[in-house]
């Protein structure tokens, strides 16, 4: 699978052109940088050592190794994968670095055969389909360390603050997929679970040790106080402040906000039940929708129930979904996890190209409390935003998965055994990730405006904030 993660640039409609004098002296100095970085672990590293009293020291590789598995939280792991694929002269922390993704990518990639080869031995309905997901998320989790690889092979000074976003956002989803795997098992029998948890170990420890990784660069780099860096921190908060309104996140193209805040949007396709549009159904408009896709397109769909299961697939990038209002234009289904159906595949529409935007449209999962897990949106797209939205279910009614994400006046509505329910967002990480300006009381009143942003950089912070307290 080609990676489709380019970071800022891949929802971007209008890249600015580059400035070709600078950026060639800013390349070069990135090199000076990271190498200032490995220098200050690597003493810190080596002062640690003879304070020991150590008369012989570890080998100028050796000592990389260390500093960059550092901040990890399987240390072990860490520098036991890097020493048996750097050999003995790499030193370089960018290579360094990216060998610390590879590692992790591969572990995952022999967790992914394991299930293939379990799946072909189980008879369990609710097992098969878990091992199936499985697969599939971790060909998700590749695709999210390759595209992290790919990133910091193209490293620009100009954009490192980007550059690490990108990582901890892509590491974070990538972890979160191997997560959302073992929970894929609940219900099953036999030992598929425990079978798969010990194939899917050492990749999830390297996983975390690459997400500990980048969040130790980023601090180094800010305890550095490099004056040149900081400058350009400075000119970068600027040019986004000038860029933006205030309103939306950072990452959020100005094309894009044309888009979001303009009264009509000329569609590249129309969708309608009533034949009026090219298409009657979602899923033929789908059809046509151009693969890994830097400009925004634009499907317009009429007022109208429409009863089927909807996937913006990896390869669908910059989709928009417009609708005529979230009351207007509906998409409905009822899979739930009493029939069956695991939670993540449970999903009405479900999300994964990046750079989503849906605006004047509801998602509805019907099927009733008796049901438990039925959800109505599930978005792992990165950099997905949600204008004008409803979300209506039951229970975990909106599955904000990975990546960033963004809901403005939007309602989610979840109607219990005993009447209207506060907004429940499905998160496995922990609580507070969504939050509204008010608790919805009465769903038949307006619309509260709702903000999830940056899910994984927020499970990220909880994760590293849980592991400085142990210490």
């Amino acid at each position: 699978m080609q990676s489709s993660k380019t970071g800022y640039g891949q929802v971007s409609d209008q890249p600015r052109p580059p400035k070709k004098n600078k950026r060639i002296a800013l390349l070069g100095a990135s090199a000076v940088i990271l190498v200032v970085i490995v220098i200050a672990v690597v003493v810190g590293v080596s002062h640690n050592h003879h304070s020991k009293g150590s008369s012989d020291g570890p080998s100028t590789s050796v000592k990389a190794i260390q500093a960059i598995c550092q901040p990890t939280d399987y240390k072990e792991a860490c520098e036991s994968s890097l020493t048996a694929v750097a050999g003995s002269n790499t030193t370089d922390p960018k290579d360094l670095v990216k060998l610390s993704f590879k590692v992790a990518l591969d572990r995952i990639r022999d967790a992914a055969n394991h299930s293939s080869v379990l799946q072909k031995l189980k008879q369990d309905p609710r097992t098969v389909q878990a091992l199936e997901n499985c697969r599939e998320l971790m060909d998700y989790a590749i695709d999210d360390l390759k595209g992290s690889i790919e990133k910091l092979g193209g490293f620009d000074l100009t954009k490192l603050d980007q550059l690490m976003e990108d990582l901890s956002v892509w590491v974070s989803a990538s972890i979160t997929y191997q997560e959302t795997c073992l929970d894929g098992f609940e219900n099953t029998t036999g030992d598929a679970e425990e079978s798969m948890r010990k194939a899917m170990k050492t990749g999830m420890e390297l996983s975390s040790n690459t997400l500990a990784i980048v969040s130790g660069l980023s601090d180094i780099l800010g305890d550095l106080k490099i004056p040149f860096l900081t400058r350009r921190r400075l000119l970068s908060d600027e040019e986004e402040e000038e860029e933006g309104d205030g309103e939306f996140p950072s990452w959020v193209s100005m094309g894009r906000r044309r888009l979001l805040v303009a009264p009509t949007t000329k569609p590249d396709v129309v969708v309608a039940k009533d034949g009026s549009g090219r298409f009657k159904t979602i899923n033929e408009a789908l059809g046509v929708i151009p693969k890994n896709g830097n400009r925004t397109f634009v499907v317009y769909i009429k007022a109208g129930v429409y009863k089927e299961y909807v996937e913006i697939k990896r390869s669908m990038t910059n989709v928009m979904f417009v609708g005529d209002g979230p009351t207007k234009t509906k998409i409905t289904g009822n899979k739930n996890f009493i029939d069956g159906t695991p939670t993540f595949k449970t999903a009405t529409v479900a999300v994964v190209g990046d750079g989503f935007i849906a605006k004047n449209i509801g998602f509805e999962n019907s099927a009733g409390p008796s049901k438990h897990q039925a959800v109505a949106l599930r978005v792992q797209s990165d950099m997905a935003v949600f204008h004008n939205c409803q979300v209506d279910g039951y229970q975990d009614t909106l599955y904000a998965h990975t990546n960033r994400q963004f809901y403005r006046d939007c309602l989610e509505r979840q109607a219990g055994t005993n009447g209207p329910d506060p907004p429940q967002l499905h998160d496995r990480g922990g609580q507070g990730l969504l939050s509204f300006a008010e608790e919805v009381t009465d769903v038949s009143g307006e619309a509260v405006e709702g903000v999830l942003e940056d899910v994984c950089d927020a499970i990220a912070d909880r994760r590293f904030a849980q592991r400085e307290e142990e210490k």
